[in-house]
């Protein structure tokens, strides 16, 4: 199944935002490399870049994200992070999966998860990646970039072998049909909406409310190092995970290096 949408169309979905800029390519490298690259030269907030297809688009650790034309989203969103914000640069990636999970409710009604830091998953499954990249100038902060990839339609999936979690889309948890650029523009509402509460309360409380494998006993791994465990309590103000350890100690982990899965 392939929906065929043009740049035309895709104006039209997103008239009603308050974006500054949409680049629209039938093909590029990585939406986030272009971004981080119009972020340094200045490219103003909300200037949202959309690809039909990524030769080199990618998710955390540098792990390919394939792009299947007419069948998934790929896009990001150049933000211009204000000095409050700026404090929690940890909490955008939370911020990108929280708008994509809402979004997957309103246009669906599917009971999606998030999961540490930046998956959505459906049923256990992974429907979305995001990743957050800083641009720098010296030590200053010039832009954030946050790159969101969705499966929409089943030809998004890729099959199970070599993928390192299992993979769904959103249509398959869906009884009505779901336009592509309709349900981009309901995430960037979304998620504009939610920046409004980053570093408040109820941001990070909506977060551990939808948080993946709450309560239960996770596992935690980085290359070259022994896993962890523990039972996960939630998310920190600070972005960090926090797990409850077998001498009933709270511990947290930053966002970076970690590979988070439930323990069997």
């Amino acid at each position: 199944m392939q929906e065929n949408q043009t740049p035309i169309q895709l104006t039209q979905a997103l008239s009603a935002l308050p974006l500054a800029r949409v680049l629209y390519f039938e093909e590029t490298d990585s939406t986030n490399a272009q971004g981080l690259l119009l972020a340094a030269q200045g490219a103003e907030d909300n200037t949202l870049l959309v690809a039909e297809r990524q030769s080199a688009g990618r998710g955390r650790f540098g792990r390919k994200w394939v792009t299947a034309p007419g069948t998934s989203l790929a896009f990001s969103l150049v933000m211009r992070p204000t000095p409050a914000e700026a404090a929690h640069l940890s909490l955008f990636a939370l911020l990108g999966a929280s708008a994509v999970r809402r979004a997957a409710q309103i246009m669906c009604g599917c009971s999606a998860l998030v999961k540490w830091p930046n998956d959505v998953l459906l049923d256990g499954r992974k429907t979305s990646g995001i990743l957050a990249e800083s641009a720098w100038q010296g030590d200053k902060l010039s832009g954030l970039v946050l790159g969101i990839g969705i499966n929409i339609l089943p030809g998004s999936v890729p099959p199970d072998e070599g993928l390192l979690y299992p993979a769904t889309c959103l249509q398959a948890h869906c009884a009505l049909p779901i336009e592509r650029y309709a349900f981009l523009a309901s995430v960037l509402e979304q998620l504009i909406s939610l920046r409004g509460e980053l570093t408040g309360a109820a941001f990070l409380a909506d977060f551990n409310e939808h948080l993946a494998f709450k309560g239960q006993m996770v596992s935690l791994s980085a290359t070259g190092s022994d896993p962890v465990s523990g039972i996960l309590q939630g998310v920190g103000s600070d972005g960090c995970l926090r797990l409850l350890d077998e001498n009933g100690q709270i511990n947290s982990y930053p966002v970076g290096d970690l590979r988070l899965r439930p323990r069997e």
